[in-house]
């Protein structure tokens, strides 16, 4: 986990690549048929993400936060 500034908070990319290894953890035991792991993790892991937009989007005097891109293709 890098930090990307001195307060402890990591970067976008750093948080998108983990919710996104916890997304296929979690796509692997249902395809498996296993109980699935709880999502306190992905939970959290949000809230930074949407805590480090209303950063940036203060720093730029702009509210707006940028929605994570979608892996799904739409038809």
């Amino acid at each position: 986990m890098s930090g990307s500034e001195d307060d402890g908070t990591r970067d976008r990319d750093t948080i998108e690549r983990e919710l996104r290894l916890l997304v296929s953890v979690r796509m692997a035991y249902r395809e498996r048929g296993g109980a699935l792991p709880s999502i306190t993790q992905m939970d959290a892991l949000l809230d930074e993400l949407l805590e480090l937009g209303r950063r940036a989007g203060l720093q730029q005097g702009d509210t707006a936060i940028r929605a994570m891109p979608s892996r799904c293709r739409s038809q």
